[in-house]
């Protein structure tokens, strides 16, 4: 059942006398619903139409027999010469149908533009003629001849308590049908729960039921549901969910950043039980390989909440104004897959634009679009962004506010780099004692943890062509037969440690 504030809604935009009302969803049966309510309340009668069905009055009844006011004919349900939409048109003229005209899925046929013309005749003169026009499907493009008339309408999202109600549904079935109890985490479902919100009322019950089907409530169900929700929601390719995400254990150092997301993880997850304000996003700025992507992606999986990264190469389209259209198409699934993390990795090289796509003027207006959605969005999309270069970033992304805080995530201390390598020496199985990790320490001064990383790789691979087992002695090596980015970009790196020393917070 519609809630009341959806029906008034539509009832206050109805009472303006708008010609064309535009649905755009997937929940065609809870938006009828919603007119039938809003209908009823106005005291309107209500025509629908489809290619299947014909034109049909409330309650079924087809036009031809609406103005007999009896049941029809078992035999002639359907109305085959209003199928036809220009024959259905024509109808509604002749027999001077007032009320709500309901047409679905017509968007294929705005593009003929005598149909065009006929909906913008009618739309003109819709008051005169006692009528509103209504268009509703799942995606709906709106012609410019009818631009002026639209109004646009959204259906409610499925609510958190709603989801939980089709839970609770699904499990009672689940029980009389199986004769046993569903076991699981009570905190996976509470996270399958906050996932479901925002998905159409079949799919949510689809996806439901395929949790259920073994009884068990496990991470493994969490996974598929996230990815059959992106893939349910499109642009799948333009944001990639990301899995196995490392934990805040697994990045070495970072101290004040992980401080920082220790204290907001509960005003992000439950503003309202906390009181605060949910934080909005950071920008991790620093040098190359310096563990930006590693933080990004333990953000996540400190919070428990799922990773996006938007591949801004999949973004860029040739044709003018298609990348943006992408964007805000990407940024419209990240809403609906809240709470999660939305990862930008080296964003100013995403903004700047599209390499031979001929637009030279993508770039600054993905960033308006970008810009416009940070201010305004209402979601519980946590954003992290990215960056290398502080010569490429756009001015108004650096701008106060527009992240709750910048941090420098500088080369690693002596400290941390003894941290990195306990990490990745057990990780990779390498035989080390105090003394050698202390002469490790020493040799990869200058060193990010990336490079840290690689050596420890490459001693790997020297080992197993020797026939050896891995030791600390085959990393040191490596080390000393390398020249790390801070000596073959150390200009460059200088000038961006000046450059945060007064702009940004440092991340230790």
């Amino acid at each position: 059942m519609p809630s009341k504030q959806q029906v008034d809604d539509l009832v206050s935009l109805l009472e303006t006398n708008a010609p064309l009302v535009v649905i755009e969803s997937h929940e065609e049966l809870r938006a009828l619903a919603v007119l039938e309510r809003a209908a009823k309340s106005r005291k309107q009668e209500i025509w629908t139409w489809s290619a299947a069905r014909g034109l049909r009055a409330h309650y079924g009844l087809p036009l031809a027999l609406a103005d007999a006011g009896g049941p029809p004919d078992a035999e002639k349900t359907d109305s085959e010469d209003t199928r036809e939409l220009p024959n259905a048109l024509e109808q509604l003229r002749s027999h001077g149908a007032k009320g709500l005209l309901v047409f679905l899925d017509v968007h294929p046929y705005l593009s003929n533009p005598v149909i065009t013309r006929a909906f913008k005749e009618m739309a003109q003169l819709g008051e005169q003629w006692g009528l509103q026009l209504v268009f509703m499907g799942h995606s709906m493009t709106i012609p410019d001849e009818l631009m002026p008339y639209a109004n646009r309408f959204e259906i409610e999202h499925m609510t958190l308590q709603r989801v939980q109600n089709v839970f609770k549904d699904e499990i009672d079935r689940y029980k009389v049908r199986a004769h046993r109890d569903v076991t699981g985490c009570s905190k996976t479902l509470e996270s399958l729960t906050r996932h479901l919100i925002g998905l159409p009322e079949a799919t949510v019950r689809q996806l439901v039921r395929r949790v259920l089907s073994d009884g068990e409530i496990n991470t493994a169900d969490l996974t598929r549901v996230l990815a059959a929700k992106q893939e349910s929601l499109g642009v799948a390719e333009l944001l990639v969910f990301e899995n196995n995400l490392p934990t805040l254990t697994d990045v070495a150092g970072m101290k004040a950043l992980k401080r920082w997301l220790i204290t907001r993880r509960e005003p992000f997850l439950k503003p309202d039980e906390s009181g605060l304000p949910a934080p909005r996003g950071v920008m991790l700025l620093g040098v190359q390989g310096a563990g930006k992507s590693l933080a990004a992606k333990a953000v996540a999986a400190s919070w428990i909440v799922p990773l996006f990264r938007m591949d801004f190469g999949a973004l860029f389209d040739k044709f003018q104004g298609e990348s943006e259209r992408k964007l805000r198409a990407a940024l419209k699934v990240a809403d609906a897959m809240s709470p999660c993390v939305l990862w930008m990795d080296e964003i100013e090289k995403g903004l700047a634009g599209g390499q031979g796509d001929g637009d030279t003027g993508a770039g600054k207006r993905m960033l308006a679009t970008l810009l416009t959605w940070m201010a305004e969005r209402r979601s519980s999309v946590f954003l992290v962004a990215t960056a290398n270069d502080i010569d490429s970033l756009p001015p108004e992304l650096m701008r106060k506010g527009r992240f709750d805080e910048i941090f420098f995530v500088d080369l690693p201390t002596p400290e941390v780099r003894e941290g990195i390598f306990r990490i990745h020496l057990a990780k990779h199985k390498v035989a080390f004692d105090d003394t050698s990790l202390a002469g490790l320490v020493t040799q990869s001064e200058g060193f990010s943890g990336a490079e840290i990383e690689a050596a420890v790789v490459a001693a790997r691979y020297e080992a197993a062509a020797l026939g050896d087992p891995a030791e600390a002695a085959m990393v040191k090596k490596e080390l000393t037969r390398t020249k790390p980015l801070s000596v073959t970009r150390a200009e460059a790196i200088e000038r961006l440690r000046d450059w945060a020393a007064d702009r940004t917070v440092s991340s230790e």
